[in-house]
């Protein structure tokens, strides 16, 4: 008996000490001494790392591994998700995958960027490939804070740009960069803005590319307005006023998209079209209307 008892307290006694050698090989030998980030392209090594650091028991590897693949972390704006593996016991490799921004606009001499949720996600001087820059935002730039929603007057602004940015790109369009104003959508193609509205976009952005094209013959490089915002059906007439038609408008208080209520029949659209081809006196106010444009009437006349 007794020596059953003694051979259980030798074996308790061997289990103890073999968790504390246990403990003390992974608190001695897994000791962080570099920090590699992948997958990172605009956030920077350095800030993730120290991000990494800012815990206190950030030294010890094994305790990074844990925390970052089953911890609750709560991850630097720009980033969507974060895996972190042992290279060796001194050595973890962080790999980052990044968010997609939904645009860009200016902020203190920097670029601000933000995601689909309208959240402030990233500030930098660069570029990044593939967000569109911002125009016309309505916001309390003092209210601000990084990792936080914008403080924007319609939250449902993001959405439509949402919804006119995977438009675009379903119909593989490029345009320079997107504006804001009245809660509405614009377009910028090179010297021609597109005015898209609140809403109704596929039909609208459907309609784009063609007209471009044949703007591009008819009137290259002419500056102007492409009034969609009251586009609706494949029978609604498209305006595109010249740049100083616009400014004449403006000044006499028109309101641009009127003429696009006003047809009720092909007569009525032809007589809009023959009367918005006869101005051409300086300072005029001319329109020139695309009548009748679907999506696959790609070979339509301007006139």
């Amino acid at each position: 008996m007794k020596q059953k008892k003694k051979k259980i307290r030798m074996a308790a006694l061997i289990t103890v000490l073999s968790v504390l050698v246990l403990f003390f090989a992974v608190f001695l030998l897994f000791q962080t001494r570099k920090i590699e980030v992948t997958g990172n392209q605009y956030c920077q090594d350095e800030e993730l790392v120290k991000w990494v650091q800012k815990d206190k028991y950030a030294f010890n590897s094994i305790y990074i591994w844990w925390k970052y693949n089953y911890g609750d972390v709560t991850k630097p704006a720009a980033i969507e998700s974060v895996k972190v593996s042992i290279k060796n016991p001194w050595t973890v490799v962080m790999k980052v995958k990044e968010k997609e921004f939904l645009g860009y606009f200016d902020y203190q001499g920097e670029f601000l960027y933000f995601d689909e949720d309208g959240t402030a996600a990233l500030k930098t001087t660069e570029v990044i490939p593939g967000a569109p820059f911002i125009e016309g935002l309505e916001l309390n730039t003092k209210k601000v804070k990084m990792n936080k929603k914008l403080p924007v007057t319609d939250q449902d602004i993001f959405e439509r740009i949402v919804e006119v940015t995977r438009l675009s790109n379903k119909y593989e369009l490029s345009s320079d960069r997107l504006t804001c104003s009245d809660g509405g959508v614009n377009l910028i193609f090179g010297v021609v803005t597109v005015q898209l509205g609140k809403g109704n976009y596929e039909m609208k952005i459907a309609q784009i590319s063609p007209i471009l094209e044949k703007l591009n013959e008819k009137f290259a490089g002419q500056a102007g307005v492409l009034h969609l915002e009251n586009y609706e059906t494949s029978g609604t007439s498209v305006r595109f006023v010249p740049e100083k038609a616009a400014e004449t408008e403006a000044d006499e208080g028109q309101d641009a998209g009127q003429t696009d209520e006003n047809q009720s029949g092909e007569s009525e659209a032809a007589q809009t079209d023959q009367t918005s081809a006869a101005g051409t006196g300086e300072g005029e106010t001319t329109a020139v209307s695309y009548t009748h444009l679907r999506a696959h009437e790609t070979r339509s006349n301007l006139v």
